[in-house]
């Protein structure tokens, strides 16, 4: 607020001047009221652009209308129609004419307005070049080269042979391009008026020296010139020689310059060369990979099918076929082993185009008669890695020892990380008091009686492998007797009759 102007001055002009538009409606002298703030008035915003309205450029009137319409959208003649058939096919043709029938051409008179400034979409296409944000690229017709089956020898042959050509292609052109290097010094030193050459033509040589044919002379049976003729297109002897003299000077320079700054890779062929008549190169339309190869004669009965004839038809698609040669065990063995997945977590991992989520699974596998196998598998299909993590418990499947078939040897105790595993033996009928996890595993390898607790951690994973750990490293009391040079007898057996269960 301004200090030298306060605020009951400022209301109180406003108030009065209120009350002097309430008093005398037809007051002329109005005090107007001042804002509160020293800004200037905002004033209205132009259009940048001027409207143009259909009544100023007279539009509505029908004859003016139907003026313009011939004027700006006329029919299209005999000639014109000619041209567009042999431009575009029938059904193209018919295209466009139902495409101008559906449009009203009164509409685009009065609504429609066409740029003619720089920056103007590209609203009227004649459909010749193809856009590859909504053309599809047609397919080429090319008819692949059938494919040819070389031996080692005839192989090695065709490799050196295109490899010598590439050599010596490019030894030609290096040498163009020295020619032509010499020649511009030459011209430029002496010899303007001998060489007809322009320094354009000599760059293009240079740039691209297959061009170096199209000033070549070939022989076509007519007559030389003689040596002594003279005219204004041939040089004289003297000129001749000089000219030779002087390129042959400045070739040999060139000569040397390149002898002495020898490089193998301006020789030998690039990768992106070599790779021209390969499966990623340019010519991939004309190679073998392009046309159907069938069936390669000579190979018939040297790779299996998936199936096996013993399966009986159960295992068509391969599934169980590398399990099979690991382990050694039919189908039939290989279905009836218990297989249960007991953790299952997400995981992600990050990288620099976001989060790849994972799925791990971790199973076990056991035939319920001694024998355990852990899994640990990790996908992005969450039924994949649960697969993958049984197939892998199969393979690794390991003997557990027990006692009379039904209990561990003692107690033992394993840990991983912060979970720590105590598992103890029970007489017969106790039953399996455990954790649901660990259940599972004693079922798998066949334990009926055992007891166990986790003290520490509860983490499920840690919780398998510590039990696993410590399923495996069962102590063997045999081992110790024969350790001990003792003699290891089994009362139970001995007064029991080996009636123990």
């Amino acid at each position: 607020m301004s200090v030298a102007r306060p605020v009951h001055s400022l209301l109180g002009r406003c108030i009065a001047s209120t009350r002097s538009r309430a008093g005398s409606p037809t007051a002329t002298s109005v005090v107007q009221c001042q804002q509160f703030h020293s800004s200037a008035p905002r004033s209205k915003r132009r259009s940048r652009f001027r409207n143009v309205k259909a009544e100023e450029m007279g539009l509505l009137n029908p004859s003016v209308l139907s003026k313009y319409r011939q004027e700006k959208f006329p029919d299209y003649t005999k000639e014109e129609l000619e041209l567009l058939k042999q431009k575009y096919t029938p059904e193209q043709l018919e295209a466009l004419r139902a495409g101008e029938e559906a449009i009203n051409t009164d509409d685009v008179i009065i609504q429609g307005r066409l740029r003619d400034d720089p920056y103007r979409p590209n609203y009227i296409e004649d459909f010749t070049v193809l856009d590859p944000r909504y053309d599809v690229k047609p397919k080429v017709d090319v008819t692949p080269k059938e494919p040819e089956w070389l031996s080692h020898n005839e192989w090695v042959d065709q490799y050196g042979s295109k490899m010598s050509q590439m050599t010596d292609t490019k030894t030609s052109h290096q040498l163009t391009r020295a020619m032509v290097r010499a020649l511009r010094r030459v011209k430029e030193s002496s010899g303007a008026e001998l060489i007809d050459l322009t320094e354009d033509e000599l760059k293009d040589l240079e740039n691209d020296p297959e061009l170096l044919k199209k000033y070549l002379i070939e022989g076509d049976g007519k007559q030389e010139p003689d040596a002594n003729a003279s005219g204004p297109d041939l040089l004289t002897r003297a000129q001749a020689m000089k000219l030779d003299e002087a390129v042959d000077a400045e070739w040999k320079k060139e000569l040397d310059k390149l002898s002495s700054m020898a490089d193998e890779s301006e020789v030998e062929p690039s990768n992106l060369e070599l790779l021209a008549d390969g499966p990623a190169g340019v010519n991939r339309a004309y190679s073998a990979e392009a046309a159907e190869l069938g069936k390669v004669p000579g190979v018939e009965g040297l790779y299996k099918s998936a199936a096996d004839p013993e399966d009986e038809g159960q295992d068509d698609g391969g599934h169980y076929q590398e399990i099979k040669r690991l382990t050694g065990m039919t189908l039939k063995d290989i279905q009836s082993i218990y297989r249960k997945v007991l953790v299952t977590r997400w995981v992600s991992n990050q990288t620099r185009l976001g989060k790849v989520r994972s799925t791990s699974v971790v199973a076990i596998a056991g035939n319920g008669n001694g024998r355990l196998g852990l899994g640990i598998a990790k996908s992005t299909e969450a039924g994949l890695a649960a697969e993958t993590a049984q197939l892998l418990a199969i393979r690794n499947m390991k003997p557990i020892r027990r006692y009379e078939n039904r209990t561990i040897f003692g107690n033992v105790k394993a840990k991983v990380s912060g979970t720590v595993v105590e598992l103890f033996s029970r007489p017969p009928g106790f039953g399996l008091r455990v954790p649901h996890r660990l259940f599972e595993m004693c079922r798998a390898a066949g334990i009926h009686d055992i007891h166990g607790r986790m003290p520490r951690s509860k983490n499920p994973m840690n919780s398998v492998k510590a039990t696993y750990e410590a399923l495996t490293s069962q102590v063997d009391p045999e081992e110790i007797a024969i350790g001990r040079g003792k003699k290891m007898v089994d009362v139970r057996k001995v007064y029991y009759g080996g009636a123990v269960y």
